[in-house]
């Protein structure tokens, strides 16, 4: 229910087109963003896609490891003290493959375990749940090529994905996820705008069966390259469930959390490293500024990736 590693976890992206059709001056930047976009844990900003394609006939995998905790709760609009932490990890492992230059395919899944010591309602008393996560299937395809485009346009995507329900108990605080499938419709678009700078954003919605409420959700991040190989990123993201139930309203009743309105703003800062043309590292650390029926929770995460 309050899964925020699923918006920390990045994505793999390697080089789009083919490097030799790049202006020289942008082809530094464009390498380590494409990097960085995928190997920082931090596409907050970019959700499952990327405006930069992967590479046709390339692949690329990585494994994140993403740690959330909270001890306060948004009920609806004020902030309450949860008595107890709640905590989950979740292992994320995400592939990408480039088809053609224009059309690039993204998967994820993976496995978390959470924890609330409380006596409240849960599947357990000291309620820890495990189980795999909902996996995301996607497909981009790209709309402008800001390297070839004759106007000043930024990279565009238009990204469309479906969601598959995991395997665990819904309902409860501790919840890996809502228990739904679903669909996301999604726009992305970035710039690289020298060859240490560049920017991207992202609007999209949501919608899922079961009753769970339809998000539209926006990104927005920036990425400086300080020295070589380095990349660091700052992102915001903002999700916005149009309907749901409120906590501490008639109709919630403990066990149906995956119910709720739940909004939620998340910033989030990444570092990532580029080791050789092929692997990369990242770190990021992210925090819920603010909310509605959401926990206040703080988002750590270790990345490896790889592409051939």
């Amino acid at each position: 229910m309050y899964d925020l590693s699923s918006r920390i976890q990045g994505q793999v992206n390697n080089q789009g087109h083919d490097s030799a059709s790049k202006p020289a001056k942008a082809m530094a930047m464009y390498k380590m963003i494409t990097a960085g976009l995928g190997l920082a844990a931090s596409s907050v900003c970019l959700a499952q896609g990327s405006p930069w394609l992967q590479e046709p006939g390339t692949f690329s995998a990585s494994v994140t490891q993403v740690h959330q905790s909270a001890d306060e709760l948004y009920v609806q609009d004020s902030k309450n003290d949860l008595g107890e932490d709640l905590e989950q990890d979740t292992t994320w492992l995400s592939l990408q493959y480039g088809v053609t230059d224009d059309i690039a395919l993204d998967f994820r899944t993976g496995y978390a375990r959470s924890t609330f010591d409380s006596e409240g309602p849960g599947p357990f008393r000291d309620q820890h749940e495990s189980g795999r996560t909902d996996t995301n299937i996607g497909i981009s395809f790209r709309l402008v090529d800001e390297f070839l485009s004759d106007a000043p346009l930024p990279s565009t995507v238009l990204r469309a994905g479906l969601i598959l329900q995991g395997n665990y108990d819904t309902g409860y605080i501790n919840s890996i996820g809502d228990g739904a499938d679903g669909l996301e419709l999604s726009l992305i678009t970035g710039k690289v705008l020298n060859d240490w700078f560049a920017v991207s954003g992202e609007i999209g919605y949501r919608a899922r069966n079961q009753d769970v409420a339809d998000d539209i959700y926006f990104n927005v991040g920036s990425y400086f390259s300080p020295v070589s190989n380095l990349t660091v990123s700052l992102s915001y993201s903002n999700t916005n469930a149009r309907d749901g139930l409120n906590l501490n309203s008639g109709s919630f009743n403990g066990e149906n959390f995956h119910l709720l309105e739940e909004d939620t703003e998340l910033v989030d800062l990444g570092v990532s490293y580029r080791l050789t043309s092929q692997f990369n590292v990242g770190a990021n650390a992210g925090r819920v500024i603010d909310g509605k029926n959401t926990a206040e929770s703080d988002v750590y995460a270790l990345y490896l990736g790889y592409s051939f």
